[in-house]
């Protein structure tokens, strides 16, 4: 079994590694592995001649394009793996929680009010509005035994916030002006276009710490899994504890909409693969679900540029092409299970 875990390891780290080289070089405008290395070779020599363009295309475009798709893939399927073990449900995760729609309407009301012009305005935003959504959820699950609430009724509470705060975003839509509209509605649907050096620069500075604290937090997870009363029992502060990890999650969700957009499913697909690989255990969950989440979204990004290229299509679409089945499938064969909730 040692054998077998290490060989799972190994092929998670290959898999990120072949995902960031391919998403790198394949587009609209292929880019030669040999034009990288020489590029990179005559940079390192600080050499005057002028950069080939596909040089400059790999460097300055698809390089933090790639390395911003990899962080957000990786946040997304953390928070979703953590949601899930909050709500001991694998129907949980960002976007079907109103997560997400909470990030979205947040960073869409910056935009109209034109508050975006700092570089930390978007993400603030956008945490604002994944804080309004959780604090309503959380406020739900405390109160799941007076309301009668299971843990399933709790994920179409959700799914309700989620359509609620979609419906309030679409006013903001309506009320900007006509120059903001077709940025704002690519936005809405998911894209990693906009990756530059300075968004990749902030998103990491806030990702990484944030993906370490709830990485340290799988025994609290493991824990929860044994229900409210059981951890009770075992010393654990239920409600501080799951107040703590919704908003580290809700940090994340929120950062990953900022950079990315609305990016839905990838949280859910994710964790539940893992799951099935790895087992419930949440410290190799988590890092499982870190590293493929990691290699999903910018394999999901590259389908999307290069399926009718030069036309790029939003990842958002594909993301809900792959997760909405998932997603039905997963709940039609809970609910025959007689285990929805």
């Amino acid at each position: 079994m040692p054998g077998r875990a290490t060989g799972l390891w190994i092929a998670l780290a290959l898999f990120v590694i072949s995902s960031v080289v391919l998403s790198c070089l394949i587009g609209s405008v292929h880019v030669p592995l040999g034009a990288v290395v020489a590029g990179l070779a005559q940079r390192l020599s600080g050499s005057s001649q002028p950069e080939s363009p596909l040089v400059t295309i790999f460097f300055a475009l698809r390089l933090p394009r790639v390395l911003i798709g990899l962080l957000c893939g990786a946040a997304l399927s953390l928070s979703g793996g953590v949601m899930q073990g909050v709500f001991r449900n694998p129907l949980a995760d960002p976007y079907v929680l109103g997560t997400v729609s909470g990030a979205t309407f947040g960073a869409a009301l910056t935009i109209l009010f034109h508050l975006d012009g700092s570089l930390w305005a978007l993400p603030l935003g956008a945490f604002l509005g994944a804080l309004l959504s959780t604090a309503v959820m959380l406020a739900a699950s405390e109160l799941r035994m007076q309301l009668y609430f299971d843990h399933g009724a709790l994920i179409l509470v959700g799914v309700a916030l989620g359509s609620l705060l979609s419906a309030l975003t679409g006013i903001v839509l309506f009320a900007s002006r006509a120059d903001q509209v077709q940025s704002l509605v690519y936005w809405l649907f998911g894209s990693l276009s906009t990756g530059q050096w300075p968004q990749l620069g902030l998103f990491a500075l806030l990702a990484i710490p944030t993906m370490g604290l709830l990485v340290r937090q799988a025994r609290v997870l493991d824990l929860l899994s044994l229900g409210d009363a059981m951890a009770l029992h075992l010393g654990i502060e239920v409600t501080s504890h799951k107040r703590k990890l919704m908003l580290l999650s809700s940090l994340l969700t929120a950062l990953s909409v900022a950079a990315c957009g609305t990016i839905g499913f990838v949280g859910l697909v994710v964790p539940h693969i893992m799951r099935r690989l790895v087992g419930p255990g949440h410290r190799s969950l988590l890092l499982s679900s870190l590293l493929f989440g990691g290699a999903f979204l910018p394999l999901c990004d590259t389908v999307a540029r290069s399926l009718f290229a030069p036309v790029e299509i939003p990842v958002g679409i594909i993301t809900a092409l792959v997760g909405v089945p998932f997603f039905l499938s997963l709940l039609l064969r809970r609910a025959r299970l007689g285990t929805l909730s």
